[in-house]
């Protein structure tokens, strides 16, 4: 291998931006390549980062000059493109939701288990200060036995979606901010607390314009008997936060500013913990996970969200798709 990475960038969007900006600032990349429908799109790109375009995505995953792909596409392309991409030996960085369903993702670790590539899933929010300084909170026993948690995540999107952008339509964001919003929350109370093991969940749709749903509410049962929320709009301003109950303190994680706050037992009120602001700590965490990508391709480590991880967030929300589809609660171990 080269002494850099060479990544394909596929799916030319916003977040393919962040993550191009990303992987400019770390020594180990370098950018090879771009794909997109848009032949402008990669144009700009090009100008901008470097690489060739590749009008096919089969002429990205064929050419031994790059040796991995990062995929910003849309949830319906994560599977059949991981899966080519593993076939063809090269290594993958899946934005979030890993896929659109729990099998889908386990073709996707599976294929990559078999072709030796490293799978990593862009779960990002677990990474940034505000949720690191909640974890070592937790971990120092600040805030004692966890006992209830409660995540919500919320904007107004389904108002301001049209027919052209691929999350309007149901089949590729079902649940309307479940795939997009609520799964980083998924993925930090699996992280922080414990394995989800069962949900109940309602999901209505009631005035937004995308034919995405409209609101999602569900309560949550860890595995070591925690219990929790997990909740959200596709129409609301913009509010998302993360609240943990111990029986010594409360910690609270809030997106304003990109802060976190203590409460300790016997205190009437909550701290702000000092901290970068929100935009540097998104910068980061982006710089981390895509250099922490490519250091696990040179040196054989495992990302800390892998596959499994990525997959494990993704089965949260599925079984909230599947309770609030039949009116029943939604055993983890049972989805296939």
């Amino acid at each position: 291998m080269a002494d850099k990475v060479r990544m394909g960038f596929v799916g030319l969007g916003w977040w393919s931006e962040m993550l191009a900006e990303a992987a400019t600032r770390s020594k180990r990349i370098q950018i090879a390549a771009c794909h997109s429908k848009s032949a402008g799109k990669m144009v700009t790109f090009t100008g901008k980062y470097g690489g060739v375009s590749k009008k096919r995505y089969e002429d990205m995953v064929t050419d031994d000059a790059i040796d991995a792909v990062v995929l910003t596409t849309p949830n319906s392309a994560h599977a059949p493109q991981a899966i080519e991409a593993a076939r063809n030996g090269k290594h993958i960085f899946v934005e979030k939701p890993i896929a659109l369903t729990v099998v889908d993702g386990r073709k996707m670790i599976a294929a990559a288990k078999e072709a030796g590539v490293v799978l990593a899933v862009g779960q990002n929010a677990r990474r940034m200060a505000r949720y690191r300084k909640a974890q070592d909170l937790i971990k120092k026993g600040a805030i004692g036995e966890v006992i209830l948690a409660e995540g919500n995540s919320s904007l107004d999107a389904g108002m301001k979606l049209t027919p052209e952008k691929w999350r309007w339509y149901r089949e590729e964001s079902p649940g309307g901010p479940l795939m997009s919003l609520t799964i980083h929350h998924a993925d930090n109370l699996n992280h922080l607390v414990g394995p989800i093991k069962r949900v109940t969940a309602f999901i209505s749709k009631i005035c937004g314009k995308a034919d995405a749903d409209d609101v999602v509410s569900a309560a949550v049962e860890f595995e070591n008997k925690a219990l929790g929320y997990l909740g959200g709009s596709y129409l609301t301003p913009v509010r998302n936060f993360l609240q943990i109950h111990g029986v010594e303190g409360v910690i609270l994680v809030d997106e304003e500013g990109g802060s976190a706050y203590y409460q300790k037992k016997g205190t009437s009120n909550l701290v702000k913990q000092v901290l970068p602001d929100g935009e540097t700590q998104r910068r980061d965490s982006l710089s981390e996970e895509i250099n922490e990508f490519a250091s696990s391709i040179q040196e054989g480590g495992r990302p800390e969200v892998s596959g499994e991880e990525g997959l494990a967030a993704l089965a949260v929300i599925e079984a909230i798709i599947k309770s609030a589809e039949s009116g029943l609660p939604m055993e983890i171990k049972n989805l296939h």
